[in-house]
């Protein structure tokens, strides 16, 4: 009985985290509406820390994650809306095109084919930057190396941004949507820590004052 009101056992340990899971989505949306690439990097950067690993307090890692990336995240989060902005404006071209003219067909299997690789890449730019000290087109070319290379998690990747997707424009407002940003990290996390560590020094290579421990749990 003693274990049921125990603020340490799994069932409490499990509303904590909820909890910050929901405090980290509320904080992401508040915040990605005017700087999209530092909230998707200390999104991420928070989830694995704060949410994972049970270290540090929720908000305050996440704008740790915030300021310490800023500047690369603020430029990849830029070139992001311009080059989805963009294929999202070819595609509604390409959809005034005659589909039986073999022209207007290429056209618009080009820009799809143009939109996964979006896709894919968005997976991993941001875990990338939040893991790694790279200049924003080395991330660029680096994700796109991943989601060729590690096609397993490329795939829960895409599948889960399709998924927020869908609720965002289509599903009908409820609280559980407030938790979609932090559910789909929480979920993306999993695979993507696996493909992250592939690339990471080895702990002992490390001198502990540069490379943080918790990244090694």
């Amino acid at each position: 009985m003693e274990n049921l009101f125990n603020p340490e056992n799994k069932f409490f340990t499990a509303l904590s985290k909820f909890f910050d899971m929901c405090i980290l989505s509320i904080i992401w949306i508040l915040t990605v509406l005017a700087f999209v690439g530092p909230a998707c990097t200390a999104i991420y950067y928070a989830m694995v820390k704060n949410i994972r690993r049970s270290r540090d307090y929720t908000i305050r890692t996440y704008f740790h994650a915030f300021k310490a990336n800023f500047k690369p995240a603020a430029i990849l989060g830029i070139i992001h809306i311009v080059i989805g902005g963009a294929i999202v404006y070819c595609y509604q071209f390409s959809l005034k095109l005659n589909p039986e003219h073999y022209i207007g067909g290429i056209y618009r299997w080009a820009v799809l084919v143009l939109g996964l690789i979006f896709l894919m890449t968005t997976v991993y730019v941001y875990p990338v930057l939040s893991r790694f000290d790279m200049k924003p087109f080395a991330v660029i070319r680096m994700s796109i190396y991943m989601a060729i290379r590690h096609i397993p998690t490329t795939l829960v990747g895409v599948i889960g941004l399709i998924v927020c997707y869908y609720f965002a424009l289509f599903a009908t407002f409820n609280p559980l949507t407030l938790i979609l940003p932090s559910l789909y990290t929480f979920v993306l996390s999993f695979p993507m820590e696996g493909v992250l560590r592939k690339y990471m020094p080895k702990k002992e290579e490390v001198d502990e004052n540069e490379q943080e421990a918790w990244y090694y749990e």
